[in-house]
């Protein structure tokens, strides 16, 4: 949900439901940004995928450093607005983030990759960047996407049991991406 802090806001969210969602705060550059409208929708949407955050307070900014950066501390999100704005894929990423920092997901940048891809078929807008995917999956990703989101799926359940569950799933992209070269062959 998308608000300020008024007490207003507040008992407008708790009348349409929406008690235990995330609080989004969006500092004052976000807002003024000609695009702020299109990047708190898609935060908003985004969010819903991330029960963990519900309940908590979300803070969305803007920020040219980086496609998108994860403040631990102070549970912030900020964004790279040019270029049409972030994918959700990148605001996925950010937000699995805030769960590593919560210690609800390993860290890494690998394993960031996995749980986002993993969460749902709208962070699959873009390939990963930290996630080793072979490039003839990355070339039609639009096509493998959801084979990959699916192994990553796998590779989460396998984790418990196997330490190894990234190579499994390094094995099992490869194994994905010979198929799909028998096919197109």
């Amino acid at each position: 949900m998308i608000s300020t802090t008024t007490d207003g806001n507040r008992r407008d969210a708790q009348r349409q439901g929406r008690l235990f969602e995330p609080e989004i705060h969006v500092t004052r550059p976000a807002r003024l940004h000609r695009r702020s409208t299109e990047l708190t929708a898609r935060v908003d949407r985004a969010l819903r995928y991330f029960p963990e955050l519900h309940g908590s307070r979300v803070t969305v900014g803007v920020t040219r450093a980086a496609d998108g950066i994860a403040v631990f501390e102070d549970m912030t999100v900020r964004f790279d607005l040019r270029r049409g704005g972030p994918t959700y894929y990148t605001i996925g990423h950010e937000l699995t983030h805030l769960l590593q920092a919560l210690g609800r997901v390993p860290t890494g940048e690998v394993q960031c990759d996995i749980w986002t891809l993993a969460r749902g078929r709208l962070f699959l807008d873009e390939p990963p960047c930290y996630l080793p995917v072979p490039e003839r999956l990355r070339r039609r990703w639009s096509r493998h996407a959801a084979g990959v989101s699916y192994l990553c799926m796998r590779a989460i359940s396998e984790r418990p049991t196997r330490r190894t569950y990234i190579r499994w799933l390094k094995g099992e992209l490869a194994a994905l991406d010979e198929h799909a070269s028998q096919r197109s062959g």
